[in-house]
C-alpha cells in the first residue's frame, strides 16, 4: 500500500454506496490505518448519482477527500465516467458489468460481476455493494479478509450478517476469478 491510497466507490442510490464506504472506512481502522470518509449522493434517496470517498493511510491524512482515485469501484456506467478522468495514471477500477461497460482505458481493470452474483444467489442485487469490498479486499491486499469480515459483522443489522458474509465470500471467490484473467 502507498502511504496515502484513495479509493472513491460510486453508482446510484441504492446501490449501498454510503454503507460500503463506511465499511470499508471501518476495516481500515481496524487494520491500524488513519481513515477519512465521506459521501454524497442526489436529492433523490433511490436511482441518483452517489459516490462514497475513502482515504486509507500509514501516515496522517491532511485532506479527507479523494482528490484523484487510485482506485475506483463502479457500480454504474455515469459513476464510471464521471470519476474515470479523476483517476491516478496508474489506478485500477473494479467494476460491475451487469451496469458499467468501460471503454479503452490505461487503467488496470478488473470486471467484478458482483451484480449477477447475488442476483444468482439471493435473487436480489441488494449485496452487490459486499461482494465488490470482498473483490475489494482480495484484490488490492490493502485490508486482511479479518479486519473486512468485522467489519461486515459489528456494522450491518443483524438480521442481514449471514447475506452480507456469503456476499463477501462471493467477493473474495471473483477476485481470484478476475486475477486469473490477467
Amino acid at each position: 500500500m502507498r502511504e496515502i491510497t484513495q479509493v472513491r466507490l460510486a453508482g446510484f442510490g441504492g446501490q449501498g454506496i454510503v454503507l460500503a464506504g463506511m465499511l470499508l472506512g471501518i476495516a481500515g481502522v481496524r487494520e491500524g490505518l488513519e481513515v477519512a470518509n465521506s459521501n454524497s449522493y442526489g436529492a433523490q434517496a433511490r436511482g441518483s448519482a452517489c459516490k462514497a470517498e475513502v482515504v486509507l493511510g500509514r501516515k496522517p491524512i491532511v485532506f479527507p477527500h479523494v482528490l484523484e482515485s487510485d482506485i475506483l469501484i463502479a457500480l454504474s456506467q455515469e459513476a464510471y465516467e464521471l470519476f474515470l478522468p479523476n483517476m491516478a495514471e496508474d489506478g485500477t477500477i473494479l467494476f460491475d458489468p451487469y451496469h458499467v461497460h468501460p471503454g479503452q482505458t490505461s487503467h488496470t481493470l478488473y470486471e467484478i460481476p458482483a451484480t449477477q452474483a447475488v442476483l444468482d444467489a439471493f435473487k436480489s442485487p441488494q449485496a452487490a455493494n459486499i461482494v465488490m469490498l470482498g473483490a475489494f479486499t482480495d484484490l488490492t491486499g490493502i485490508i486482511s479478509r479479518e479486519s473486512m469480515t468485522g467489519a461486515v459483522k459489528e456494522n450491518v443489522p443483524q438480521r442481514f450478517v449471514d447475506v452480507n458474509l456469503k456476499a463477501l465470500e462471493l467477493g473474495f471467490e471473483l477476485a481470484k476469478q478476475a486475477k486469473g484473467a490477467h
